[in-house]
């Protein structure tokens, strides 16, 4: 009688699947599925970027099987589009701690 995977929020229990695994180590690495074992309730896991002789297989209900966490990057530090005023809060006038040499006697 084959096993049917369990429902684990963002893993999808199928062949090319993203996800992160643990290592022997206790790290934690990006991998895919290579391969569904139903019978026994496991999966081959690849970890991205290493040699084929470290997959590994996994019961699905392992904790050592988390959903990829996706990286979140932030627009913050790109360069103004030319032609941007510079805002109030950045000249003398409005803010006299800019230059703070001329506020001492």
């Amino acid at each position: 009688m084959t096993k049917h995977p369990p429902n684990r929020r963002g893993i999808s229990f199928e062949v090319g699947a993203q996800l992160e695994a643990r290592d022997r180590l206790k790290n934690w690495y990006p991998a895919h599925i290579e391969d569904i074992d139903y019978e026994e309730g496991k999966v081959l896991i690849h970890f991205k970027r290493w040699n084929h002789r470290y997959d590994e297989w996994f019961c699905w209900d392992s904790p050592y099987l988390r959903p990829l966490e996706k990286i979140q990057l932030r627009k913050e530090g790109l360069h103004e589009e030319e032609g941007s005023s510079i805002s109030p809060e950045l000249t003398s006038a409005t803010n006299p701690l800019l230059f703070a040499e001329e506020a001492w006697p």
